[in-house]
């Protein structure tokens, strides 16, 4: 029999080491309802026919609510599966919409582990490209600087970023980081500063890090790091909702677009 996990206090862990959320207060509920009361007939029956409880469409709800498409991190010849789908996760939960993935120059595609994303990868958009051609045009034509983790002679602190500003964030390749074209190609570079003898961090603890500064500043300047428009949130949890009853992953949810039909 598996010996159970105990916290520092010698109480019980919870299965699996998660802190469960606190449950939304009824003021929280009462909301909710007059949120749903505004929703179109076809969102109102996943209540109304008691499709989705409503601390499942609380949490939902409030995931919208702090959803951004103005802050995307970006992969860039990442191999690990494992590092892969542990920056999908770190998105998810920080409230980033997009992940973008550049393949490598060897070709290596996107593979990220299931096991290790947690289902995070249903909730987000997965947006592959086949070089950083497509993704910088992609990006820039929304507005998006480029930012790139990477020590470089003009490398500032990663607290003394703007987050405020749309962005996008690259990561490197775990042993060779970006090659030098993209750093030159983004408008900026930083770095995480270390304070301990190990002179790296792995690249999705780095990239956790990172995003999570980023999250916290805008939370600081905007009071939410949420930026969607009503109408983007409306879209959006059609796809939330519909994800949450079935449980599968659409195939909308891949895009890539940098191709045509």
């Amino acid at each position: 029999m598996p010996k159970a996990r105990l916290r520092a206090d010698g109480t019980p862990s919870p299965r699996g080491g998660r802190t469960p959320k606190p449950p939304p207060t009824e003021d929280q509920l009462a909301e909710l309802e007059r949120l749903t009361d505004a929703l179109p007939a076809d969102l109102r029956a996943f209540r109304n026919r008691g499709l989705l409880n409503p601390i499942r469409r609380f949490r939902l709800e409030e995931a919208l609510r702090h959803r951004t498409r103005t802050l995307v991190p970006i992969l860039h010849g990442v191999h690990d599966p494992h590092n892969q789908a542990a920056v999908m996760r770190s998105c998810e939960a920080l409230g980033l919409q997009e992940f973008h993935f550049i393949q490598s120059a060897e070709g290596r595609s996107l593979h990220a582990s299931p096991r290790v994303t947690q289902n995070a990868h249903r909730w987000i958009d997965v947006i592959e490209h086949d070089n950083f051609d497509a993704a910088q045009n992609t990006l820039r034509d929304r507005g998006l600087g480029l930012y790139a983790a990477a020590f470089t002679d003009a490398a500032i602190p990663l607290r003394e970023m703007d987050f405020a500003r749309p962005m996008a964030i690259l990561f490197g390749n775990e042993s060779k980081g970006l090659p030098s074209e993209i750093i030159e190609a983004c408008d900026g570079t930083f770095v995480i500063p270390l304070y301990g003898l190990s002179q790296s961090l792995n690249i999705s603890v780095a990239a956790a890090v990172t995003l999570t500064c980023a999250v916290e500043a805008r939370r600081r300047a905007w009071g939410s790091p949420g930026d969607l428009t009503a109408e983007e949130q409306s879209e959006l949890r059609r796809r939330f909702y519909d994800i949450a009853l079935r449980g599968d992953l659409p195939d909308h949810l891949r895009q890539s677009p940098d191709k045509t039909d």
